[in-house]
């Protein structure tokens, strides 16, 4: 592109940004993410469907439609992660493109200001929209090729003022990481960095394909792993300052784990362990779909939103 010539306005983007000042644009901007050109029916699947009007013709206020096949009701929260939630859609729209554009995160408090709800509903909000984008067990591809492994720690306060302690031996939290160069990342949060632990992770991640070729540290919890693997197994030894032997590093998972602690530290500052996997649901996600626009992103989100739940009894239980 010629150089001082700005790009044509992306009309997802443009849309966007008018659904969320405006409710009946946030809630044809919901449903054209959802459904396309057909609208179906969440609870019989049926695309026999008309919206409900009154007698001059508006639709109703809160956008309901009827399945002419069961006789039941719908609106475009119906069977996802926004039903039963009293905030304004218009919200939701905005709080979808911040999540999913924002680089390094977007905090509950930044969306309360900006939405101008209570960090209570923002919270809740954004704990949704994170559990959106987590994906089902057994919806994670296989990851192939190279693939790095490595861990780090994060969340939790340090032991002692104005020391700032990290890695194994503190109270953070322990993030094992997964990525195939060029592909997919995965994020786990486990109870420790063991063999065991991450032989667990790596099934309920996706899994990875047996001719894998794996790179990682000299961490010995990565010998057993490695030795099942047809790719063969090749480390870095950082305790002598060695981080790239030619094609052999974990620079990859190391970038991605650099992302995740700048969002932590800059934007949440902290997270409890029973919300850690969330929040590497949503890092996990935009890492995804780097090479996506921010209106195709959206659009993912949105549909991936489609069979969740998470109530808020599930949110508070055991804080």
């Amino acid at each position: 592109m010629t150089r001082g010539i700005k790009p044509p306005p992306d009309p997802i983007l443009e849309a966007l940004r008018l659904a969320a000042t405006d409710e009946r644009i946030a809630a044809e901007f919901l449903e054209a993410r959802r459904w396309g050109d057909q609208p179906a029916c969440p609870r019989c699947g049926a695309v026999a469907v008309y919206s409900m009007r009154s007698a001059d013709g508006e639709r109703n206020k809160d956008h309901r439609w009827r399945c002419r096949e069961c006789k039941r009701m719908f609106t475009v929260r119906t069977g996802t992660v926004l039903e039963e939630s009293r905030i304004p859609l218009r919200h939701w729209c905005h709080a979808f493109w911040r999540a999913v554009s924002s680089k390094k995160g977007v905090s509950a408090l930044q969306i309360s200001r900006e939405c101008r709800i209570s960090y209570k509903s923002a919270l809740y909000l954004m704990h949704r929209i994170r559990a959106a984008v987590s994906d089902k067990p057994g919806e994670a591809a296989k990851l192939s090729g190279t693939v790095e492994m490595d861990a780090t720690w994060v969340g939790g306060k340090p032991r002692y003022k104005g020391i700032s302690k990290r890695g194994r031996g503190t109270k953070n939290a322990p993030v094992f990481g997964i990525v195939e160069r060029g592909g997919e990342l995965r994020l786990n949060a486990v109870e420790r960095i063991t063999s065991k632990t991450l032989k667990a992770a790596i099934a309920a991640s996706g899994g990875v394909d047996p001719t894998t070729r794996l790179m990682s540290d000299e961490g010995t919890e990565f010998i057993g792993i490695g030795r099942a693997l047809a790719g063969g197994h090749q480390t870095v030894k950082h305790k002598a300052k060695e981080y790239v032997r030619g094609e052999v590093h974990n620079n990859t998972i190391e970038g991605a784990f650099s992302i995740l602690q700048r969002g932590v530290y800059g934007t949440f500052h902290s997270i409890s362990r029973k919300h850690l996997p969330r929040y590497l649901a949503e890092f996990e996600f935009r890492y995804n779909t780097r090479k996506l626009s921010d209106s195709e992103r959206v659009g993912i989100a949105i549909r991936k939103a489609q069979g969740k739940r998470l109530l808020y009894a599930d949110q508070v239980a055991g804080r």
